[in-house]
């Protein structure tokens, strides 16, 4: 069910949202902004189903009722004047913005108000966002655009400003945390916890992002972290051959080599921040406080952001289609002769 308690750590724009509702005055246009993971498309679902709710009141901030027959079908992405708008291998196209369009000249099948949520906002070609602009500039009365993006920098400025922005912020690691166990227990699938020694670890890995957090646990990058990164760091000078099975082991596909150089990333920042303050509360790797202090204190400081910046040119090498092979032997080698 879409409600407006579903959305937590959002206050400000739930606040921003009511203020707009209670008047009865909903922008034709908004600008969902923020990181992704955070609520913002949510958002845009739950307010298109409380504006119309057959048995809402016009003019309230509350939940939608969840059980009428336009909540029935918003919820089952069934309704017919409800358009999600998302891109197609990585763009939206302008062929989607001109079927927008077209809605735009009649009213709506069954709802009190059209809604059309755009999610990732900024993958519009530049046909599609020149198109999208004249749909802004003469919006049609009963209907609303959503744009949601984590990167508003790519939008045109002239769809920026005909557009009411509302910021979504980073949640807290402890409220991810709480909807990670919450969501794990409502899916039944709590044996995804067994390989997570505290699953403040995954929100810490997700820095801020309830979809990120989740997306860990489900792609199961944290079940072979500790061994991955014991082997990583224990490479010696005299291991070629443990250096060229890691190597192997670390490209074993593209998927995985993101994810596990993710995971290098984040530990020696771990290692950088520990050094820096011997500070353990911000640490995404709790679990590993033990085996980040004796590491810091190993090593210089200078040698702890060379690695994190070879780690940055093997993310860049690999999104360029470098050798992945390559990348990875020539990585564990950078990290093994700094770390000695």
């Amino acid at each position: 069910m879409l409600k407006w308690s579903k959305i937590r750590g959002q206050a400000r724009p739930l606040e921003i949202l009511s203020t707009a509702l209670d008047a009865d005055r909903v922008h034709h246009a908004y600008l969902f902004t923020g990181m992704e993971g955070v609520g913002k498309f949510l958002t845009a679902q739950t307010l298109s189903a409380v504006v119309n709710c057959e048995r809402r009141p016009e003019g309230a901030f509350q939940d939608a009722c969840g059980a009428c027959r336009s909540c029935r079908k918003i919820v089952d992405w069934k309704h017919p004047d409800i358009l999600p708008v998302r891109p197609t291998k990585g763009t939206i196209k302008i062929g989607q913005i001109r079927d927008i369009q077209k809605a735009s000249n009649r009213a709506p099948y069954e709802a009190r108000v059209r809604f059309v949520l755009i999610d990732d906002a900024h993958t519009m070609t530049d046909e599609a966002a020149n198109a999208l602009l004249k749909t802004l500039e003469e919006p049609a009365q009963r209907m609303r655009l959503i744009l949601v993006t984590d990167q508003p920098h790519r939008l045109l400025e002239t769809i920026l400003s005909r557009c009411q922005a509302i910021r979504f912020d980073r949640l807290d690691e402890a409220l991810v945390t709480e909807l990670l166990r919450e969501i794990l227990a409502e899916k039944q699938e709590e044996d995804a916890l067994e390989d997570l020694t505290d699953l403040s670890v995954a929100a810490g890995y997700g820095e801020g992002s309830l979809g990120r957090s989740l997306a860990v646990i489900e792609s199961g990058m944290l079940k072979g972290r500790k061994d991955f990164i014991g082997k990583v760091v224990n490479l010696s000078a005299g291991q070629p051959v443990a250096l060229l099975d890691l190597a192997e082991d670390l490209k074993s596909s593209r998927d995985e080599m993101t994810s596990r150089l993710d995971v290098l990333m984040l530990f020696f920042r771990d290692v950088m921040l520990y050094k820096a303050a011997e500070d353990s509360t911000r640490l995404v790797n709790s679990d590993l406080r033990m085996q980040i202090q004796a590491l810091s204190e190993r090593m210089e400081m200078e040698d702890i952001l060379d690695i994190i910046d070879e780690i940055r040119q093997a993310q860049r090498y690999l999104l360029a289609n470098v050798n992945s092979q390559l990348i990875a032997e020539e990585l564990l080698g950078q990290i093994r002769r700094r770390r000695a």
